[in-house]
């Protein structure tokens, strides 16, 4: 996708434009991450339209907390605190992030991949869609943007595959967009973690949870192969252990029991593991 430049309002397009004290551009900007929606990689999607000349190209690196799983999966409705750490030889430093459903050119078929949170460091802020329409919301810099890292929260949603674009533009500090310079864009694809187990180990079969959603009880049944250590432990989708309902051994046959929920557990998505001769299963849970 081809942008226009108008260089009268320029101010009002370029990503970041930074002097020796503050953001010229104190708002914020976006749609220059280089995704695809935004133009694309190079002068048609990111900030070396506007900003050229730096010495160095600046680099950024990324982390969430909790950890993503192996492959970049995320575990479904989980809370992230993301992480973007801007790194050079540069003073200043502004930044520009989306996380998009899709990889498509067209901005009536890209959209936010689950949901923004709130900025949590000063030099950090969320532009909603309100202010970024056709284009999807982003993260970009306030006029606190220094060396500091950018930080704010995203929640996952409940299924599909996203894509992060993030990059960061170095800055001399010389009130100009002269001497600055683009990162190269980092794209991570993020698929939803796989927790549920089409097949058993071969020590149980035939498991079934119910209610599911559930409100105050939980009933397990499955089918023992063999005599087994039967252990049942219920997790957040923090993987937080909050409640164990069995641990004992089994005879070969048809198992169930019925098992009251802790008191106070806030509605959601929880895991149930179950462990038999120290073979494990997992199963999503809900709780309403």
């Amino acid at each position: 996708m081809k942008r226009t430049f108008i260089l009268p309002v320029i101010s009002g397009l370029a990503i970041i434009a930074l002097s020796a004290t503050t953001v010229v551009n104190s708002a914020g900007t976006y749609g220059w991450t280089g995704s695809p929606v935004d133009g694309g990689v190079g002068t048609g999607g990111q900030c070396s339209a506007c900003h050229s000349g730096g010495a160095s190209t600046p680099t950024l690196s990324w982390s969430t907390s909790p950890a993503l799983g192996s492959g970049n999966t995320y575990t479904p409705n989980q809370t992230y605190t993301v992480t973007i750490t801007p790194s050079g030889s540069y003073p200043r430093y502004g930044v520009n992030c989306e996380i998009i459903n899709s990889q498509s050119t067209s901005t009536g078929s890209v959209a936010m991949f689950g949901a923004f949170g709130s900025a949590l460091s000063a030099n950090t802020q969320i532009i909603p869609l309100s202010s970024t329409t056709p284009y999807p919301p982003c993260v970009s810099h306030t006029n606190s943007s220094t060396t500091a890292a950018f930080i704010f929260t995203w929640t996952a949603p409940a299924s599909g595959t996203g894509y992060i674009y993030a990059d960061v533009l170095g800055a001399n500090g010389d009130a100009t967009n002269s001497g600055d310079k683009v990162s190269d864009v980092t794209t991570v694809t993020l698929t939803p973690a796989s927790v549920d187990v089409a097949s058993h180990s071969e020590n149980v079969s035939e498991l079934n949870i119910y209610p599911n959603p559930a409100t105050d009880n939980i009933n397990i049944t499955y089918t023992l192969n063999e005599r087994s250590r039967v252990l049942v432990k219920l997790y957040s989708i923090n993987g937080e252990e909050v409640a164990e309902f069995l641990n004992q051994n089994q005879d070969r046959g048809n198992q169930s029991f019925n098992s009251r929920l802790p008191m106070g557990l806030s509605r959601g998505m929880y895991f149930v593991k179950i462990t038999v001769n120290s073979k494990q299963t997992l199963q999503k849970f809900m709780i309403h």
